[in-house]
């Protein structure tokens, strides 16, 4: 079960280079000004790239999950307090609109 985890880790930073690599041959090629070429290429690291994050992603979370059972065997005997519901409404217009707070509107001078 371990392998499997550091088989994805490899795998994630595997690609994560394979992915950089395309993005410098792409590189390489718009310096040369073959454009039409780098755009496929860059296309094609970016698939990549991404790839490698995203298992990157996947063997940090089956680590988390691996680790779960044990926090929760951790936590078991504590007790979970909610917090005080609070009332959901309309805000009272004293609290949005500007102006004096007494409720009168001063006369404007002219």
């Amino acid at each position: 079960m371990r392998f499997a985890y550091w088989s994805r880790e490899v795998a994630g930073w595997v690609l994560v280079a394979a992915g950089l690599y395309f993005f410098w041959q792409s590189y390489s090629l718009l310096l040369n000004k073959r454009v039409f070429e780098a755009a496929p290429v860059s296309f094609i690291g970016f698939i990549v790239f991404r790839g490698g994050i995203h298992i990157l992603k996947v063997a940090v979370a089956a680590q988390a999950a691996r680790a779960l059972p044990e926090v929760a065997a951790q936590t078991a005997g504590r007790r979970v307090t909610l917090a005080t519901p609070r009332a959901i409404g309309p805000t009272p217009a004293e609290n949005v609109l500007p102006g004096p707070k007494a409720g009168r509107v001063a006369p404007i001078e002219s």
